[in-house]
């Protein structure tokens, strides 16, 4: 079964790419029934409209959210940092016992730490569209200089 944020992320990865979906969540199954197939690019003509204060909002939740998410990440560092300087100095016999403490730890590291990019990836791209949908209102609204001068910055284009 996957983490409720690896959901939510291919739901909010399938609506970024354009694709309509509807989404059923079950007893034990993730069923994504999609209206659009995967490779088709949305229509043009249509805008994609984004609730921009909504998305600025659950940055900031995330945002606030982060130090409780990495408290226990480092201590589980911490922790694997002093398994291995004990591995450097450990004697042969007691190198099992440490390999299978840090296996351990590093699982729990492992999975902390995908969830936590997964949150990240899902703000990353919220930040994405937000940019997007200033840029489309910029346009729109006749700034076209301010447009052009940061569709050439490279943090606008978006390619991070």
């Amino acid at each position: 079964m996957h983490h409720p944020a690896f959901l939510l992320k291919v739901v909010v990865f399938y609506k970024f790419c354009g694709v309509k979906m509807k989404s059923f969540i079950c007893r034990r199954n993730f069923i994504m029934s999609m209206e659009k197939s995967w490779f088709q690019r949305k229509e043009k003509g249509k805008e994609k409209s984004i609730d921009v204060l909504k998305d600025v909002e659950a940055v900031q939740e995330g945002l606030r959210e982060t130090p409780l998410d990495l408290k226990p990440l480092l201590k589980e560092l911490e922790q694997l940092a002093e398994l291995e300087k004990e591995y450097r100095v450990a004697k042969a016999g007691v190198l099992h016992v440490n390999l299978e403490a840090q296996a351990e730890i590093l699982d729990k590291i492992l999975q902390r730490y995908e969830y936590f990019q997964n949150d990240v990836d899902i703000n990353g791209l919220r930040v994405k569209e937000i940019a997007r949908e200033w840029l489309r209102r910029a346009d729109k609204s006749g700034l076209k200089d301010v447009v052009k001068k940061k569709q050439q910055d490279m943090r606008w284009k978006m390619e991070w």
